[in-house]
């Protein structure tokens, strides 16, 4: 995976993610380091807007691990 992407996924199925959200160079170059805490927030509000959010997905998440959600 591109240090562009960053993925939802259940644990037990690496091969098929939940949400993918893939920046552009362009957005990787403005936010930089605040790439992952931009992403992590896209994808927490995603999920509580839609009702899918599950005890603490949102703060187990860990985007300096492989850009990668549990």
């Amino acid at each position: 995976m591109s240090d562009n992407t960053f993925v939802l996924q259940n644990s037990d199925e690496s091969d098929n993610p939940v949400v993918k959200i893939e920046f552009s160079e362009e957005a990787k170059n403005a936010l930089q380091e605040q790439l992952p805490d931009v992403a992590r927030a896209m994808i927490s509000a995603g999920m509580e807007s839609s009702g899918m959010l599950v005890d603490g997905i949102a703060e187990e998440a860990n985007p300096e691990e492989d850009h990668v959600f549990h």
